[in-house]
């Protein structure tokens, strides 16, 4: 592992900054931070909010005392695409090309106005098949983060989707292999506005297959805001102190059980679309990101899918410290940043 740089999540709603070591399957964190992101950082693309949004990373960098310069970037999966697909073995530039015909067919926007990066996650030479990972991000973001890395003279070392970032920790980290061939797990990335699913192969701990759904801490916080007339401050907290316990004061299960029922819906979906396409049985899930935020979400999913769900805290991986000790249940947030930290 790269041990001069730190992460930085660009996340919608919350900037979470890591400085991580990682030695012999222990993780150690150094410094860990998070500030709310500017408002509509993602979608306004003024001189303004990129001043902002550099003003708060500069401050969080002085304030964890941080005096590393190189960096690694962490986008959300909402703001990038990502794709997992076969295809035949190519050489280089023939991949390259089947790929961008592939692309077309999931990337909504021009080619021309995206950068690719693929990576080829297995080969099967008996099959003559590579698994590859295709991932894309706008032309017009990747010239915003770069502006505002110069703003803060950080050497921007790289940048990537949480989907990448996670399927490292899965790969290099975490490794929860199991010789069982239609094992596999479901990571649950519950973002913001979206939120995306990962198959995880239990055998070779890489992530098989992906999702993301227009599903998100956001629209739970809208309808509770509807429902109980209250301010989205008000609404946020009721999810940390209330969620989706028996018996409490509110019953924000029925408040928002439409959202619930799709966002089961969705994950049923996807693990029958695991086990025919891929023989893969999921047999757990793990939850992180903005989950952390919402009081037994876990619980929840368990009961209403049958399956065993926990938050993906990493208390076997992570060294005991006052700074995971001061976030708690809330470093599983941090998860993304953590995973883009080690390279």
């Amino acid at each position: 592992m790269n041990n001069d740089s730190v992460c930085i999540d660009l996340g919608e709603k919350f900037t979470r900054i890591v400085d991580a070591s990682f030695n012999k399957g222990s993780i150690t964190l150094n410094a860990a931070g998070i500030q709310n992101t500017v408002s509509n950082f993602y979608s306004d693309d003024t001189e303004k909010s990129l001043t902002a949004q550099a003003e708060l990373i500069s401050k969080m960098f002085s304030d964890l005392k941080l005096t590393k310069r190189n960096v690694n970037i962490v986008v959300p999966d909402t703001y990038s695409y990502s794709q997992i697909l076969d295809l035949a073995l190519l050489n280089e530039k023939e991949l390259l090309s089947v790929v961008k015909y592939q692309a077309d067919q999931f990337i909504p926007i021009p080619l021309d106005e995206v950068v690719l990066d693929i990576e080829i996650l297995t080969t099967d030479k008996q099959a003559k098949q590579n698994k590859v990972l295709i991932i894309a991000c706008s032309k017009k973001q990747i010239e915003r983060a770069e502006k505002l890395f110069e703003m803060l003279s950080l050497i921007p070392v790289s940048l990537e989707n949480e989907h990448s970032s996670i399927g490292r920790l899965f790969s290099e980290i975490l490794q929860y292999k199991n010789d069982k061939n239609d094992n596999s797990y479901l990571i649950i990335n519950f973002g913001y506005s979206s939120s995306s699913i990962y198959l995880i192969d239990a055998k070779s701990s890489l992530i098989m297959m992906t999702h993301t759904i227009k599903l998100g801490l956001d629209i739970l916080i809208k309808e509770i805001k509807f429902n109980l007339e209250v301010t989205d401050s008000k609404a946020l907290e009721l999810l940390k102190t209330v969620g989706f316990e028996n018996n409490a004061s509110y019953d924000i299960s029925k408040i928002v059980s439409n959202i619930l029922r799709d966002f089961v819906n969705e994950l049923s979906k996807f693990m029958i679309s695991s086990k025919e396409k891929l023989g893969l049985r999921v047999e757990k899930m793990y939850l992180f990101n903005y989950s952390s935020y919402v009081l037994s979400f876990d619980k929840k999913l368990s009961e209403l899918l049958q399956v065993p769900v926990d938050s993906l805290i990493l208390k076997d991986y992570i060294k005991s410290n006052p700074i995971t000790e001061s976030f708690g249940i809330e470093m599983t947030s941090f998860i993304g940043a953590i995973s883009g930290n080690l390279r």
